[in-house]
């Protein structure tokens, strides 16, 4: 281990991850006018119509974008794999009450996180559970002909309310818990490389850095 940075994830999925970023935020800026009906920010944007499909193009990238992942994720897993991955596990909750534990000053430090803590898993899936949504409702409403009135109200609710949770779980929950919730003195670059400093990961995810030790030392590829 002569690298002070280690490949944490591949180039597929830093790409996959800032295309999320672009269409995630354009969906904001987009949807978030509709929704309280900003005319005036929808009228310098180019008009309702014009917002709209444009709304709507993002929307239907992001679902292709999905479909993507989830094979790349499908075949990668098998192809090269991580144990549990990203599924949740017993062991997530053990390590939440001991993270609860440790906030109201009854251990001494964190739970030891292996390769995705449970922080990470709920990112993850929350982001499955929003595009799904997003999508199912998103689709009934850009065609309602299909749907009885009181589907289509439902799932303007579902949509609208959908899309507010999550603009709000990405600025606060997410973007603190990356950059700023183990008092790293710099930002998270993972995100645009990749690669992790090796004093991170042993900080943030102590048992994936053991098990790297271990596989070096045995002349294994971290």
């Amino acid at each position: 281990m002569n690298s002070r940075e280690v490949q944490r994830f591949p180039p597929g999925f830093v790409w996959q991850h800032g295309l999320l970023i672009v269409t995630f935020t354009l969906l904001a800026v987009t949807g978030m006018p509709l929704k309280w009906h900003w005319w005036g920010v929808i009228r310098v944007m180019g008009g309702y119509e014009v917002v709209r499909w444009i709304h709507r193009f993002l929307g239907a990238v992001m679902l292709a974008q999905g479909v993507v992942h989830v094979v790349h994720a499908a075949v990668r897993q098998v192809r090269v794999g991580h144990p549990g991955g990203l599924w949740p596990s017993l062991r997530d909750v053990h390590d939440l009450l001991h993270d609860v534990r440790f906030l109201l000053g009854r251990e001494p430090e964190r739970a030891r996180y292996p390769r995705y803590s449970y922080i990470n898993k709920f990112d993850y899936w929350g982001a499955f559970w929003g595009v799904a949504i997003m999508a199912g409702s998103g689709l009934v409403l850009w065609f309602p002909r299909s749907f009885s009135d009181t589907v289509i109200h439902m799932s303007h609710i579902a949509h609208t309310d959908e899309a507010l949770l999550a603009v709000i779980a990405i600025f606060i929950w997410h973007l603190y818990h990356v950059h700023t919730s183990h008092g790293r003195p710099r930002l998270n670059r993972v995100w645009l490389t990749g690669r992790i400093p090796l004093e991170d990961l042993k900080s943030e995810h102590p048992e994936e850095y053991e098990q790297l030790v271990r596989n070096s030392r045995l002349g294994e590829p971290g």
